[in-house]
């Protein structure tokens, strides 16, 4: 390939006396002459001359003065002044000026010598800087692999000084890799107490006439950091003094993730009590051991808790959550080992504890979910817990922990939570309660899928006065294709457990909603319907929506709509109460309070709860001719409720004489079988066109 001169030269002649004289010489390059400031600057950049070579004084340009340019645009470019006399100062002087060389015009001969050894030196100055841009690039791409490694890798030398370290390395010593440099390995990456451990094996590493090649190392720590190395290779040869590479893994985090893993495997993160089948192995292990000749039995409890839901919706998860840490404070008094308490699942411990047989056994039970069902403060609130037991006795009901744990969950599963005895012991007739009981819970959770099974009858409220049907309350009933008819006493409490109440409810409100657009269709103009809003359902984020959207879906107007919610529901969270009551009120939907006085009301919240009706309880209504008590109550919850502004409706009124007493007593609406039972819809219509005769 030709080579590129750059010729800065005034005169004709003496360019071409230089051109001969390289053709002479055997080179035959490609020349470019210039004479002026600006052809040069701009022979630099287009040209791109492998050398240039310069006459010393040229008509207002001096060689000195492209000199000074080639040093600040292309110093790299070899620089040789072809001259006709230069003293030897001058001559010194473009030397240490940058020059390469200098030719005299009188020795020409010397030229081609002089541009060839120029070229060369040229060459191999490009060829070791294309080299060390390659070796700087490799360097910088092995030292980019190293450093985006996970592994710390270090390079050590005869001593055990770290000579060169990657950024795994500095994470795990805390440290920058200039401080780590020079330092030994040993006293950097190791506690003390196992500095003189890791030194051993590390001059074993580095012996040259050791046989092991990769010697055992023990797991490295420092502070909470572990590490373990998984290679050391010795260097055959090295550059500046390298001996030894050392690599290892830093399993910190793997071994959190490990624990974490292992504590979600086998422990309640709420709680952190173990899990059923952490409890299991324990339980099993812990039978195992045990002498059966104590003379104590050994008790498996299931304990349940009820209306999980409702206390999660009312108060939060956070409140939730700290009921369960507070019962499981109080059931840790009673277990017999470490490991022999669970949560078994979201509502349901399992405590084994050793206990006297017979009479022994019988008290301790019920002393027990006595003090689970003391008040929790949490905040400002009072939550009573609902809890109750399934026990088994280890071993007359079960050998193996697995059936021991089922028999005792059996027996919980028999128990009514609100009942006075609530705890059971283990029979075997129970399993077959137990199949029917989950069967049934299956069948209902089908029977809200369906549009066959579950109705609605609805049962009138009247107008002493008048006679008049002024009101109807909706009321679900289950056509069970197995057990034929169920009432609500059969599988509402069933809900309640199992977490359908929700649900059930929603059913409901759209049912009724659907009816009463079926009956505006027929031209039947129907009086408000009440229908009974869940606890659940009741403090269900979405009640507002779910409402309004399917008033919305059926075109019923609010005035239609009559929404009960207990008194109990109502009280566990009154403040909120009042805001999802007035919510509703400005929907244009009336509110009652159900089944008033059996809760537990507080008359400064009543009196703000903007509800239009109190329902009295039938079960001061059932007793009123012979309990002077019941007769009393009623009596104050009318006159309570008409100085609030509030009507009364009385609820389960069976005979004349009930009617008259609370007609005497103020009240104006009666709701019962007196005047009918709940009826199907198409009854309904009869029952509203004609007015019942009171007396």
């Amino acid at each position: 390939m030709q080579p590129k001169i750059l010729l800065l030269e005034d005169l004709p002649a003496d360019a071409e006396l230089v051109q001969v004289e390289l053709m002479l010489g055997g080179i035959d390059a490609e020349i470019l002459r210039v004479a002026s400031r600006e052809s040069f600057v701009a022979a630099l950049s287009s040209f791109e001359p492998d050398i240039i070579l310069s006459d010393f004084n040229l008509p207002g340009f001096s060689g000195m003065s492209g000199l000074d340019i080639r040093n600040q645009q292309a110093q790299h470019i070899p620089f040789i002044f072809v001259t006709g006399s230069l003293g030897e100062e001058m001559a010194v002087s473009t030397l240490r000026s940058g020059a390469t060389d200098f030719v005299l015009k009188d020795r020409m001969a010397r030229l081609p010598a002089a541009v060839s050894s120029a070229l060369d030196a040229h060459s191999q100055r490009k060829e070791r800087e294309r080299v060390d841009r390659e070796l700087t690039t490799e360097r910088s791409l092995m030292q980019a692999v190293l450093d985006a490694a996970q592994a710390m890798i270090v390079v050590l030398d005869d001593g055990g000084h770290i000579m060169h370290a990657n950024a795994a390395a500095e994470r795990m010593a805390s440290q920058s890799r200039q401080n780590m440099i020079g330092c030994k390995f040993w006293e950097i990456m190791s506690q003390s107490d196992q500095s003189e451990t890791v030194r051993q094996h590390l001059q074993t590493a580095l012996d040259p006439h050791s046989d092991v090649q990769q010697p055992s190392w023990p797991m490295i720590t420092r502070t909470e950091q572990r590490t373990v190395v998984c290679s050391s290779a010795k260097l055959s040869s090295n550059y500046r003094g390298e001996r030894l590479v050392v690599c290892g893994i830093d399993v910190t985090e793997q071994e959190r993730a490990e624990k974490h893993a292992f504590f979600l495997g086998h422990f309640d993160p709420v709680t952190s009590l173990p899990n059923r089948r952490h409890f299991l192995q324990q339980l099993s292990e812990y039978c195992s051991r045990r002498d059966t000749d104590t003379g104590t039995a050994l008790v498996i409890m299931m304990v349940g808790m009820a209306r999980v839901q409702e206390i999660a919706d009312s108060y939060g998860d956070a409140a939730f959550n700290q009921v369960l840490i507070e019962i499981v404070q109080r059931l840790r008094v009673w277990q017999s080992h470490a490991d022999l308490l669970a949560r078994v699942a979201d509502s349901s411990f399992a405590l084994a504890f050793e206990v006297g047989r017979g009479p022994d056994l019988d008290m301790l039970v019920p002393h027990i979910l006595e003090q689970l069902r003391e008040p929790i403060k949490v905040g400002q609130a009072q939550i009573l817990p609902v809890v109750y037991g399934g026990l088994a006795l280890y071993p007359d009901n079960a050998s193996e922990a697995g059936l021991l744990l089922q028999a005792a969950e059996s027996a919980l599963h028999c128990v009514t939570p609100d009942s006075v005895q609530n705890f059971a012991f283990y029979t075997p007739l129970l399993s077959d309660q137990i199949r029917e009981r989950l069967l049934l819970e299956s069948e209902l959770r089908e029977a809200l899928k369906t549009d066959d099974q579950l109705i609605l009858h609805y049962q009138p409220q009247v107008d002493i006065a008048t006679g008049h049907v002024i009101g109807l309350e909706a009321l679900i009933r289950w056509r069970h294709p197995r057990l034929d008819w169920l009432p609500p006493g059969r599988f509402i409490p069933l809900a309640e457990v199992c977490g359908l109440m929700v649900p059930l409810g929603r059913w409901v409100m759209r049912r009724t909603c659907r009816q009463l657009q079926e009956w505006k269709t027929q031209g039947f103009v129907a009086p408000t319907v009440a229908v009974n809003l869940s606890a659940g359902q009741f403090s269900a984020p979405s009640l507002i929506e779910d409402v309004d959207a399917t008033m919305r879906e059926f075109g019923v107007e609010p005035h239609q709509l009559e929404l009960e919610l207990t008194e109990s529901a109502s009280m566990s969270h009154p403040d909120a109460s009042i805001i999802i009551m007035q919510q509703l009120r400005d929907m244009g939907l009336k509110i009652a309070i159900d089944d008033f006085g059996t809760g537990y009301s507080n008359l400064s919240y009543l009196k703000r709860f903007p509800v239009d009706r109190l329902k009295l309880d039938q079960a001061f209504v059932r007793d009123i001719m012979t309990d002077p008590d019941d007769l009393a109550i009623s009596r104050a919850i009318i006159a309570m409720a008409h100085q609030l502004r509030l009507e009364v409706v009385a609820e389960g009124v069976e005979t004349k004489e009930q009617l008259k007493l609370l007609a005497s007593a103020g009240c104006r609406t009666v709701q019962g079988y007196l005047f009918s039972r709940p009826v199907a819809p198409e009854t309904c219509q009869g029952l509203v066109q004609l007015p019942f005769t009171i007396y």
